[in-house]
């Protein structure tokens, strides 16, 4: 392959893409493209259509399918009456027959879209024009060995933001399990209170700069501590990053390739992937909802939920880390079964690291839930 298609392509300054929009369509009937035309000459559709067009001598060539001679491939009767069943194929069986049929059920790589809000009067849109990015959220990876992540990034959600939107509008939207916690480690009391939580720190970094949330005074300033090792580290020492507040920057100011991982830190180390995957201009005839619902949540994932690592029923309430007595590292525990193998009589066994998800007990909230399910608790 040409390695001219292995290079980033350019990244792309959003108001400089809505100027140069805008002069096209201003244009002449001769300059103006045929399908930003008012009155458009007609032309042949299987002409202008064709896929001959989009040829290239560097395509790769593709191969006439040729269907094989079909193969009887034996099938196995079922065990007879009078037969030893081993357990293996009654719990393959029982497995099987409570299984969803559905190929479109929930998985990780399934989500939901929300409609686009009817209800609010309809987006006025000045004659220049205005932006519209879709903007991808992944969940950060749960799961590490020996400090690498071993999870691939998992959708959480999609929001639709405007280019006049600034960025903090979309981090105050965006949710995470880390939002308004503090996180400290309660493995001698797990029932301690957690303090109190006074600051809010994060950044966005877009393309070479940072995007730092100082709303707060007292909120640390996370891209220092990432400058100080890049200046060091190999491959980026020779880079020049930029440092700037996230609350006065809005989407149309920003410089940004389309598709590009993009990162978003926040509560010491929880790290996040998003994605600016669509840029659409709006024009006056656009329908859109009022500018007020803007960022709204336009796509999220039904797989964000976890359960207890040990009984599988509950959802967890406890992170477990740098435990020798679990198989993962961290290990997602529900309170029931959390206290009974870490703790004899109240007393911590071993030595690790524990956090509590929430500030308030939910041991009744689990019996209820295992109520409902019929399952002994």
């Amino acid at each position: 392959m040409d390695s001219t298609y292995m290079t980033t392509k350019p990244a792309l300054n959003l108001r400089d893409f809505l100027s140069d929009y805008q002069n096209k369509i201003s244009g002449t009937a001769d300059e103006v493209p045929f399908f930003l035309q008012t009155n458009p000459v007609l032309v042949d559709v299987s002409d202008s259509c064709s896929l001959n067009l989009i040829e290239s001598p560097d395509d790769s060539s593709i191969a006439v399918f040729q269907p094989a001679a079909d193969k009887c491939r034996p099938t196995f009767s079922l065990p007879q009456e009078n037969q030893h069943v081993p357990s293996t194929f009654t719990a393959l069986s029982q497995h099987k027959d409570k299984s969803r049929k559905c190929p479109f059920g929930r998985t990780q790589y399934s989500h939901k879209l929300n409609p686009q809000p009817t209800d609010a009067p309809n987006l006025h849109i000045d004659a220049c024009g205005e932006l519209e990015l879709t903007v991808r959220v992944y969940r950060p990876p749960r799961a590490y060995h020996r400090g690498f992540k071993v999870e691939i990034p998992v959708f959480a959600e999609e929001f639709v933001c405007l280019g006049s939107n600034y960025l903090t509008e979309l981090r105050d939207k965006i949710s995470c399990v880390c939002n308004g916690k503090r996180f400290v480690d309660i493995s001698d009391d797990p029932d301690a209170p957690l303090p109190s939580i006074d600051t809010n720190p994060g950044y966005f970094f877009i393309n070479d700069t940072f995007y730092n949330d100082q709303r707060n005074p007292n909120n640390p300033d996370y891209s220092k501590t990432v400058l100080q090792w890049a200046a060091r580290a190999n491959g980026v020492n020779g880079e020049t990053l930029k440092v700037e507040s996230m609350e006065g920057k809005r989407f149309i100011d920003l410089t940004v390739s389309p598709g590009s991982p993009l990162h978003y830190m926040h509560h010491g180390n929880c790290e996040h992937l998003f994605v600016i995957s669509q840029i659409e201009v709006l024009t006056p005839l656009s329908k859109r909802p009022d500018r007020s619902l803007y960022p709204y949540p336009h796509a999220f994932s039904t797989f964000n939920r976890r359960t207890c690592y040990m009984c599988g029923i509950r959802s967890y309430s406890f992170i477990v880390n740098q435990s020798r007595r679990q198989l993962h590292d961290p290990s997602y525990l529900c309170r029931s079964c959390f206290l009974s193998f870490f703790y004899v009589d109240g007393v911590k066994l071993g030595q690790f690291k524990a956090y509590r998800m929430y500030d308030h007990v939910e041991l009744e909230d689990e019996e209820e839930d295992v109520k409902e399910q019929n399952l002994p608790f």
